[in-house]
């Protein structure tokens, strides 16, 4: 499943919950703000502290937030523990610990313990070998024209990668500082002028 930055907050939320595996999504909840108000996180504290540094190597601070100001690895434990499959928990479970287990084999550290280049040096071949496309399994579905589905080595890690770029774009934090708003239906303008200021556009979708 492809990242779409053209996706309204009704699309992103259908996405999230194919990501995760859910059977249904309760009508009313805030999604974004549920996770936060959960006290007890589902990962324990080392896979939280994991998740927390791959969160921040997959979209570290720059000039812009980063993961860490959008709060995205709490909200990723929350979708995990509130509506999250089994299967996917597991998958997404076992994608952490494989990266934890990469750092320890190759750095003798966690990955947690990293700095910050260490992190992002180890990530580099790790994300190409996850995320290496492989054939669909039997009986999985091909996707359509405007849901893909991805097919890789590793499909907790995408799920992990997925979600961390879904909810930080799309998070209070991420909109307001990368993305721009356009309301639509709106005036029509033939052509509009690019600036150094210019940012894509967060839309609904590609029509």
């Amino acid at each position: 499943m492809n990242f779409d930055p053209n996706m309204d907050r009704r699309a992103l939320m259908q996405r999230m919950m194919l990501l995760i595996g859910a059977s249904a999504m309760p009508i009313g909840v805030d999604a974004f703000a549920a996770p936060a108000k959960r006290a007890k996180k589902f990962l324990d504290a080392k896979r939280f502290r994991t998740l927390t540094a791959l969160a921040d190597t997959i979209l570290p601070q720059t000039d812009t937030p980063g993961a860490l100001a959008a709060k995205v690895p709490a909200r990723l434990d929350g979708l995990l523990g509130t509506w999250a499959s089994g299967k996917t928990q597991q998958m997404m479970i076992g994608a952490i610990d494989r990266v934890e287990a990469a750092a320890k084999a190759q750095k003798k550290k966690s990955f947690a313990a990293l700095s910050a280049a260490d992190r992002a040096a180890l990530l580099g071949p790790y994300d190409a070998a996850a995320l290496k496309p492989v054939p669909a399994p039997a009986n999985e579905p091909a996707g359509n024209p405007f849901m893909q589905f991805s097919y890789v080595s590793d499909q907790g890690y995408l799920k992990i990668k997925e979600l961390v770029i879904n909810l930080y774009y799309y998070s209070e934090t991420g909109s307001k500082s990368e993305l721009f708003y356009d309301h639509t239906p709106g005036v029509f303008q033939p052509s509009i002028k690019l600036t150094p200021q210019s940012r894509p556009n967060l839309g609904i979708g590609p029509f």
